[in-house]
């Protein structure tokens, strides 16, 4: 291993007080500290990086040489040898952060996903095998998403195993499912728009119902909507209407959603309640009477809420500053379907570009 790529090299002055093995009378009577926590902080990057190695080796079933990455604060940061968009970062006492990392399907030997991966494809798509695979860790949520060759299929797993794939820009939908799609599209902008909507993917479960999800964009709002085949019901369905500005910003936009944060908290449960109920029934037919609603606690959901009731899928939804919910999502059969998605385009070790809509 080469520790020049990992480890920041000593100033000259210190090298050069041991390299000679003359010390001053001050330096004598006085310890090293400098020295000293150089050395420790050596030895802790050394330990973490041998955390990381292990990690990958338990995911992928491969040792990889390890170099470090960006520098920050109360964070160790490491990459794979020649891998460019790496992620793969622990915090200072020692947990897990991140990884992040993309590997071709063929280099995987035998770590945690490769059977999983392979039984789940030929399921999905029977002679079909992946090609690319995204591993993702972190504190918030464990899994991969693989793609093949042809780059229009894809697999979502999770480290509860559940699983379901995904085909992007089909070319048509069953002629119910379009139907269906007019009628939900006209619904969302209040009879104003009735064609535009296209089709973006369909969801593929094994033993499950396909699932269509169709987007529409204008000046002034976007929508999106997912419809289960056979049963016709909506999964899916989000409005966002625009004023046509754009925050360019970040520190803008920081004040605004901290004002937005700021609103929805003030919002009682009680009204939430109420406006979901109103609004689920507008948007999606659906009925939320006898669910329970629990607000998110964390920074990244402050404006979402989960529904449940015993015996029926789990509801998410989004809300907005003023009360309103702009999006719901039906976790029929225990899946959360990734409606947001992205795409893995090119081979891992050509520095695949990640596509995010």
């Amino acid at each position: 291993m080469n520790k020049k790529k990992i480890f920041p090299i000593l100033g000259v002055a210190l090298l050069s007080g041991s390299l000679l093995g003359c010390q001053t009378p001050v330096e004598a009577d006085s310890p090293n500290k400098v020295n000293i926590n150089a050395s420790q902080n050596v030895k802790a990057d050394q330990k973490l990086m041998q955390q990381a190695q292990d990690k990958l080796k338990e995911l992928t079933g491969n040792t990889y040489e390890l170099i470090q990455g960006t520098a920050m604060k109360d964070f160790v940061s490491f990459k794979r040898e020649n891998f460019k968009y790496d992620v793969i970062t622990y915090k200072k006492n020692g947990k897990l952060e991140s990884i992040n990392i993309n590997v071709n399907y063929e280099d995987l030997n035998g770590g945690k996903y490769q059977t999983e991966l392979g039984k789940t494809w030929e399921a999905l798509f029977p002679g079909e095998a992946p090609k690319y695979v995204s591993i993702s860790v972190s504190n918030y949520s464990v899994g991969t998403i693989s793609s093949n060759a042809k780059q229009n299929k894809q697999v979502y797993m999770t480290g509860k195993e559940q699983a379901h794939g995904v085909n992007y820009a089909p070319d048509d939908a069953p002629a119910s499912v379009e139907k269906k799609a007019a009628q939900v599209l006209s619904k969302l902008t209040n009879g104003k728009v009735k064609k535009g909507a296209k089709l973006d993917r369909v969801f593929v479960r094994d033993g499950k119902p396909n699932v269509y999800q169709y987007k529409y964009k204008s000046k002034t709002m976007n929508a999106s909507f997912a419809i289960e085949e056979k049963t016709l019901e909506l999964l899916q369905a989000g409005v966002y209407h625009s004023n046509g500005k754009s925050v360019d910003n970040y520190k803008e936009f920081q004040n605004n959603e901290k004002e937005k944060d700021a609103k929805i908290k003030k919002l009682t449960l009680d009204t939430l309640m109420k406006n979901a109920v109103k609004d689920a029934k507008t948007m999606l037919n659906l009925d939320l009477k006898g669910y329970k609603g629990a607000r998110g606690t964390n920074a990244w959901d402050k404006d979402q809420m989960t529904f449940t009731k015993k015996g029926a899928p789990t509801v998410i939804a989004t809300v907005d500053a003023d009360g309103s919910f702009n999006e719901f999502i039906v976790e029929k059969y225990g899946q959360h379907l990734s409606f947001g998605g992205n795409t893995i385009v090119g081979p891992a070790n050509e520095e695949p570009k990640v596509l995010i809509n």
